[in-house]
């Protein structure tokens, strides 16, 4: 069994201006700097056999200043990289987390229909990301990794080891930055969560 460990990026110079990302990027910001130092300290003397992070410069810039304070060199892997939203990347960014139960279906449909048209369509993302943890699993059945990325791998990844649904993503919508989610996957598939947006290491930081 697996144990892996989850990481999302810091807080970025777009997040804090409400813009969504996707495949474009920006850099940290000051926030996102002190979390990353943050959830490298709480990681620290941690015992990983491999560290993995998506090749997006937000995730490998958060990565660095893990690896720094773990001993390990991040290795980017494309499969790890976030959802290209499409025409709707730059624009004003969303969190399906605080919506009642109708208002998020009907705008996860909405947006799905528009990523599908001119992003990545969310099946061929589920894939590469389920394809890439599988290849992970496969090269250390009984390690420990740590695992750079963002927040929509994050939440695909989730729905479709736990609940083995496409659409159980939304469930696990809303990471905060550099929090920790860790769960167990099996060589077959079968996980079992454990923790899930592990942030007291941050409880320190100001809003």
């Amino acid at each position: 069994m697996t144990h892996l460990t989850l990481v999302r990026h810091g807080t970025t110079q777009w997040m804090e201006r409400g813009r969504l990302h996707g495949i474009s990027d920006s850099p940290l910001s000051e926030r996102g700097l002190q979390e990353a130092h943050r959830v490298a300290k709480r990681l620290a003397g941690e015992p990983f056999d491999a560290f993995y992070t998506s090749p997006l410069g937000r995730a490998r810039q958060t990565a660095e200043i893990i690896g720094e304070a773990i001993g390990l060199e991040p290795v980017p892997l494309e499969g790890l990289r976030e959802l290209d939203f499409g025409w709707m990347e730059g624009g004003p960014t969303f969190d399906f987390s605080k919506d009642a139960p109708l208002k998020r279906v009907l705008r996860s449909a909405w947006i799905e229909s528009l990523v599908r048209l001119t992003g990545e369509p969310r099946p061929r993302f589920i894939r590469r990301v389920a394809e890439t943890v599988k290849q992970i699993v496969e090269r250390h059945p009984e390690g420990r990794v740590l695992i750079v990325t963002h927040s929509a791998v994050h939440s695909n990844l989730l729905g479709y080891f736990l609940h083995g649904d496409p659409s159980a993503w939304v469930k696990y919508d809303g990471w905060a930055p550099c929090a920790i989610t860790e769960l167990e996957v099996t060589p077959t598939g079968e996980a079992r969560l454990i923790s899930l947006n592990e942030r007291e290491h941050l409880s320190d930081l100001k809003e």
